[in-house]
């Protein structure tokens, strides 16, 4: 009855406050009993006063707990580099607020595009409009004390008109690209950085004309100075809109003195200025639209603890989404033109047809090689499209099917949101409110010892992305990919993939098991032995190299000793160099003079020949010498005995340098061995199998016939035992037989496995592929760059300090990898989302083949605003992200990650549908329901075994002091949060392990909200998926964020409904939707209610 349910849920309640390490799984539990009752409203309206639950609230004021909305706003993030006396600016206050007072011409303040009157939210995330302005400066200071860069969010507005004097000097900026054209780059200092033109603006009008179709060049004919541009000597340094633009040596930085002279010869005012108001030189208008705006919203709220808290909650698109797109593709491309070229070569090699089997196998083959050409031609032509594109920054839902284009590779509506909550501590903090500047003048910023006391502030960053799920709704390569269906749809053995993706399924339903693994294994099989044969030239150079350091040429007699001479590794064909050095020089011989006991231990009669040489290499008391005549021989290897009249030398060789030559051929053999079992292996087999009709006759590869291996390896034993003269000849055979095996081996093994390609569905592949790791690296980075400003907190429940919590994220980051959860709310019975829930499910497991490496930015104030760039490299394999880091961040990074180490990323999806189906039978139904908790358990099983690794990482790291009461704490700060997880653990597994029926499953949605409790206390990137990234997603968003807020934040429980209804009419939900107007996308009816947007109950309370 509602008496007994009132008194559980005031129960739960009072257990969530009083134990602050427990999960909040009781808050979703009690929420999700809702629908027994009606007054929905009221649920997480705990009023402090009993009498209080359940009254009418209609004359209720708003209480001082509750979350309040303060203010939205236009803003765009800044980064400025410190010059030499400063950072290029001045600030003011003006009405309480901190604005831009001046802007040094020139600066990098002026090239990031700040402009006087601007006001300043944050600075280096700080919210300044709660400090005083003494300690805004005193903040400024300090950070240009220790030369660190500045992140300003400042306001801004999304269309500007920029008035540049039309001189006749040459231009002062670079455009680029069409429909709308962009700004490719600006000069420093210049008219056109003064008037407010940045790199990446896109130019909508030009005196009134409209240039949203148009092409640069129509822009640059409004002015009469760039048909000269090209013959003016570039003076002064350029920014640039992103890293791929920059020229490389094109243009150089402008010295002091070239800079002033331009300075003053283009005229500056006594504020760094520059003066537009002379009537005699034309201004061209400008309409430009600006771009990588953040809509945000304040709110303000009062925690349990009485605190007063601030939340600046913005919706950003991430930086470098198409640059990445473009640099992945570029990577398939180069993987592929490599796999085409040895291909079609192999396949030139043999011209003659004798059967018709072979001529189907060849149409097959040289089919999927064109198409493949065609492929990496679209490719190449998508990437140069992507790197010029500047607007809009992010791709917009669309649902009709249309030819594959460069914006398919995108995410659909990827935006990363970012929370950020500040609130005050209760110390002060002593700051460094002076710098030593020895022959400098004082800079505006003030040095008082008195100002150098600050408000000590935390604050915390939370980012969760919202993105429409990997989706491909393409036709294929469009004009040029008539022919796909002829490629997959021929061929012996080759099914049909093409009508199957026609029907509507995805990736993980038409990637067979078995096709998949064959086709890694046959690639696996190619790396081993392109490995193998390297490894195997390694051993066979030391060999040599050790052979020559024992067995030095003699020297006539008069003559003097060679100075010393590094001796470089010899090639295994012999040169012809070689033979003119013997005739002039001495012959060297090795001889290897064993005792006739020696060789009785030897284990001559034994077939093996690793079991032979063991026994040798037990005999360490075996003389070894060498036998150095002058004669007219050939060199080391010759065939032929010295003759009967040269003059033998024996002396002993050292024992170290029997040891290394005994190592390397044990090295050598092992290799032999290990390369044999490849070729016979049942990969081997099987590729032979599937090429058997590429060979005229039908005949058995080269490479079957190893029986040559054991032969060449008891010649090289006899010669160690008997005819050491002939030791190098014989290793040579031996690397000769074999390299000619494995390029007969992997030749069969390329045929193989373009026979196996299903071009169209490679292609599905890519894109699904392509949409996924652009989304998980772009969210990467932003929680990456976070925790190196000491901003990430998942701990902020246990008290734990941000600083101490970030790096605690890096080291685990650094040692175990990232979790990233991905989290669909997508419907199965709904053909096209199941589509997209199996696409996701195949592309996730080739997340796992990403790894993520880190560099630094050599010169980062070539591209402004822009703290993070990325570099592609590697195949689909094997696939390496490289990111660079401007000095600030990459210096905060864990050492092994600055030294080169990598990154690896787990990935699990967990899904929910929001809704239970009409109009579905039964068995339908309770098939969905197990498909979700298929994915589900698979999904657990990952996180349990990362969850794993990190117990064991924290464990291992503890390392606990000696003092008993600070050994307890430190014990009792470990063991709560892994408490909390095993819990959670737990309640996920009861959750999985239900069997469904045609009444539902009965966690629900919870498993969502679970889940990502669960994934956010390991530190995992949060990614939010349904079918456009809309509605289903932003609701998503704002529910996490509301419960990150009761969790780690101190909002009050009965604020948690308040709290999602304001932030769903402010933030995030309203921005997707003005940017996708043409989109219908409205959330499920029947969605539970914690999902639905909060709307008045019927009799009007609140």
């Amino acid at each position: 009855n509602r008496v007994t349910f009132l008194f559980r849920r005031r129960l739960r309640l009072k257990i969530y406050s009083s134990e602050p390490h427990l999960s909040s799984v009781q808050l979703f539990v009690t929420v999700l009993e809702k629908t027994e009752f009606k007054d929905e409203s009221q649920f997480f309206r705990f009023y402090a006063d009993e009498e209080m639950e359940g009254t009418n609230s209609k004359s209720k004021q708003l209480q001082r707990n509750d979350f309040k909305l303060i203010e939205n706003i236009l803003v765009k993030s800044l980064v400025i580099h410190p010059e030499e006396e400063d950072y290029g600016f001045e600030i003011e206050e003006k009405n309480k607020a901190i604005v831009v007072r001046s802007v040094t011409r020139g600066s990098h303040a002026e090239m990031a595009g700040l402009q006087e009157g601007r006001k300043i939210f944050t600075i280096n995330e700080d919210l300044v409009f709660l400090r005083p302005f003494q300690e805004v400066e005193t903040m400024i200071s300090q950070a240009f004390c220790i030369r660190r860069s500045l992140r300003l969010l400042v306001n801004t507005k999304a269309k500007e008109i920029v008035k540049i004097p039309d001189t006749p000097y040459a231009l002062s900026f670079k455009l680029s690209g069409s429909a709308p054209p962009h700004v490719h780059a600006v000069r420093k200092g210049s008219e056109a950085a003064v008037a407010g033109l940045q790199p990446g603006q896109c130019i909508l009008k030009v005196n009134g004309n409209n240039m949203n179709h148009s092409d640069y060049q129509e822009v640059l004919d409004h002015f009469t100075s760039h048909h000269d541009q090209q013959d003016q000597p570039d003076m002064c340094q350029w920014v640039y809109r992103a890293f791929e633009d920059v020229e490389g040596g094109s243009f150089k930085a402008c010295t002091e003195e070239k800079c002033s002279d331009i300075d003053e010869e283009h005229g500056r005012n006594g504020t760094g200025t520059l003066s537009l108001s002379d009537d005699t030189v034309p201004l061209v208008s400008m309409t430009v639209d600006n771009v990588h705006l953040e809509h945000g919203v304040v709110y303000e709220y009062v925690s349990t603890a009485g605190i007063k808290c601030h939340v600046l909650e913005k919706m950003v698109e991430p930086k470098g989404c198409f640059s990445l797109t473009a640099k992945i593709l570029e990577a398939f491309a180069r993987d592929d033109s490599h796999f085409v070229r040895n291909c079609s070569q192999l396949i030139s090699q043999s011209d003659r047809v004798m059967s018709m089997p072979q001529f189907e196998f060849r149409n097959i083959c040289e089919t999927k090689l064109e198409s493949i050409r065609r492929r990496i031609s679209r490719y190449q032509q998508f990437a140069q499209e992507l790197r010029r594109k500047a607007c809009p920054t992010f791709k917009q839902a669309g649902v009709l099917t249309h030819p594959l284009g460069c914006m398919d590779f995108v995410p659909t509506n990827c935006h990363v949101n970012l929370m950020q909550v500040s609130h005050p501590k209760t110390t002060m903090v002593s700051g460094r409110a002076f710098s030593f500047r020895f022959g400098r003048k004082n800079s505006f910023y003030g040095l008082d010892p008195n100002q150098a006391n600050l408000s000590r502030m935390s604050h915390t960053q939370h980012c969760v992305t919202s993105m429409g799920a990997p989706c491909y709704s393409c036709s294929g390569l469009g004009e040029e990919g008539d022919g796909e269906e002829d490629i997959t749809g021929s061929g012996e053995g080759i099914p049909d993939r093409m009508q199957q993706a026609n029907r509507g399924n995805g990736l993980s339903f038409l990637l067979k098991q078995e096709d998949m693994e064959i086709q890694e294994a046959y690639i696996r099989l190619y790396n081993r032995l392109n490995i193998a044969v390297q490894e195997m030239r390694q051993y066979v150079t030391q060999i040599d190299v050790l052979l020559l350091s024992i067995t030095e040429p003699t020297q006539p007699q008069g003559s003097e000793s060679p100075a010393y001479e590094a001796i470089q590794p010899p090639s295994v064909t012999p040169e012809e160099g070689d033979q003119e050095k013997a005739e002039h020089g001495g012959i060297k011989r090795v001889c290897f003079m064993v005792t006739e006991e020696d060789q009785e231990d030897s284990g001559q009669d034994t077939m093996s020949y690793r079991d032979s040489y063991s026994e040798c290499n037990s005999n360490r008391d075996s003389v070894l010498s060498y036998t150095s005549v002058r004669s007219n021989s050939s060199y080391l290897g010759s065939d032929e005995m010295g003759s009967g009249d040269e003059l033998p030398c024996d002396m002993s060789i050292p024992s170290d340098k029997q040891d290394k030559l005994h190592g390397c051929l044990e090295h050598l053999f092992n290799q032999v061995d290990s390369i044999n079992s490849l070729l016979k292996g049942p990969v081997m087999t099987k590729a032979c199998e599937e090429t058997k009709h590429f060979h005229p006759d039908h005949t058995k590869p080269e490479f079957r016939h190893t029986e040559d291996l054991m032969v060449h390896c008891h010649i090289i034993h006899k010669n160690i035992q008997e005819d050491p003269w002939n030791l190098p000849s014989s290793i040579k055979t031996l690397v000769e037989s074999l390299q000619r095996f494995v390029d007969d081996g992997k030749n069969q093994v390329l045929l193989a496995l373009l026979k196996c390609t299903d071009t169209a569905l490679q292609l599905q592949r890519d894109v699904i592929f392509c949409q996924s790791a652009v989304s998980a690296v772009c969210t990467l980075a932003e929680q990456l760059l976070a925790a190196l400003r000491a901003h990430f907190n998942n701990a902020g429940e246990y008290e734990e300090d941000c600083k101490d919590t970030s790096r605690k994220w890096l080291e685990q980051a650094a040692a175990i990898g990232v979790l990233l959860n991905f989290q669909a709310t997508l419907t199965p019975h709904v053909k096209e989302e199941r589509t997209m829930l199996e696409d996701t499910q195949a592309a996730l497991l080739d997340l796992d083949k990403v790894t993520v490496f880190f560099r630094q930015l050599e010169d980062e104030c070539l591209v402004v605003n822009t703290p993070v760039c990325y570099h592609v490299e590697g195949n689909r394999q094997a696939l390496r992200v490289t990111m660079y880091l401007d000095s600030c961040h990459f210096s905060e990074l864990p050492t092994r990650l600055q030294n080169g180490g990598s990154l690896k990323l787990h990935t699990v999806l967990f899904t929910s549908a929001l809704e239970r189906p009409e109009g579905v039978s039964e068995q339908d139904y309770v098939s969905i329901e197990e498909f979700q908790q298929r994915t589900n358990a698979v999904a657990l099983e990952r996180v349990k075994a990362y969850y794993r690794k990190l117990r064991a990482f924290y464990l291992e790291k503890s390392n606990l002091p000696t003092d008993s009461n600070t050994t307890a704490k430190k014990i009792d700060q470990l063991l709560r949060p892994l408490n909390t997880l095993d819990d959670l653990c737990r309640l996920m597994q009861s959750y999985v392990n239900v069997h469904p029926n045609a009444a539902g499953h009965p966690s629900g949605v919870s498993v969502l909200c679970v889940s990502s409790e669960l994934c956010n206390r390991l530190g995992a990137c949060h990614i939010t998926m349904c079918a456009t990234g809309m509605q289903r997603c932003t609701l998503s968003v704002t529910l996490d964020q509301a419960m990150i807020l009761a969790r780690n934040h101190g909002l009050m429980p009965r604020c948690i409904m308040q709290t999602m209804d304001i932030m769903r009419k402010q933030g995030t939900r309203v921005e997707i939707s003005a940017k996708n107007l043409k989109v219908m996308d409205q959330m499920p009816p029947a969605a539970p209610r914690l999902f639905k947007l909060c709307l008045p109950p019927e009799d009007g309370d609140l």
